[in-house]
């Protein structure tokens, strides 16, 4: 006859194998999800890495082209070209221009007083004379708005060209310091570890995954 007591104790000793076994397995999923979440996140992370990585990168070399498209002889051609018209006009003085012009009101008022008694034929070689005077003074001063249209006025090349590079610099540098402040982040993610299940079903191996994520932010 069985003892009472062997027999207890091999029921006991069944039901803590089975019980083991049913933790083990429970342990086994659990750390298979536990991985799988890691697997996940740490996907997610070199993609938002890489593709705001390639965004940064592609706005630095917009930069950098738009700056060399903007500084192509082409361009700085117009650019001269609209500066030294528009410094033409600017540095003319109205009376001026229309005396150049021969607008006959004008150089009639350019007359002094004592000349506008004279003959018509006086008159007509003075005014001839006014018309010339601004003619060539109109030149002189296409000449300089020409010279000055390459150098510092407000919109010539050299000032141009300053405002073009300190624009792309500002737009690279801006670029690279996101650059590098994102690459350090994803240094931070990939770090992280997944969480370890241990016998007992809870978190081992330091932080879980949720707190590691969120200190990583």
């Amino acid at each position: 006859m069985c003892d009472p007591i062997s027999i207890i104790g091999l029921g006991f000793s069944i039901g803590m194998s089975l019980y083991n076994m049913q933790q083990q397995q429970t342990m086994a999923n659990q750390q298979a999800d536990a991985n799988a979440q890691w697997v996940a996140y740490q996907r997610k992370q070199s993609q938002d890495y890489l593709r705001r990585d390639e965004d940064l990168r592609r706005n630095a070399e917009a930069a950098r082209s738009g700056a060399l498209t903007e500084l192509a002889a082409p361009k700085q051609t117009e650019a001269q070209e609209n500066e030294s018209a528009r410094l033409k006009e600017s540095l003319t003085p109205e009376q001026l221009a229309a005396q150049a012009e021969g607008d006959p009101n004008v150089l009639a008022s350019s007359l002094f007083s004592g000349q506008q008694g004279g003959s018509e034929e006086s008159k007509t070689a003075i005014q001839g004379h006014i018309q010339q005077a601004a003619i060539e003074a109109r030149k002189r001063i296409a000449a300089l708005a020409e010279v000055q249209s390459y150098g510092g006025s407000q919109y010539g090349l050299t000032n141009r060209a300053n405002t073009i590079f300190n624009a792309a610099g500002q737009d690279i540098r801006l670029a690279g310091n996101e650059r590098a402040g994102i690459l350090g982040a994803y240094n931070v993610a990939k770090a992280v570890e997944p969480v370890r299940i241990t016998q007992y079903g809870g978190a081992s191996g330091g932080r879980g995954l949720g707190s590691a994520m969120a200190s990583s932010v």
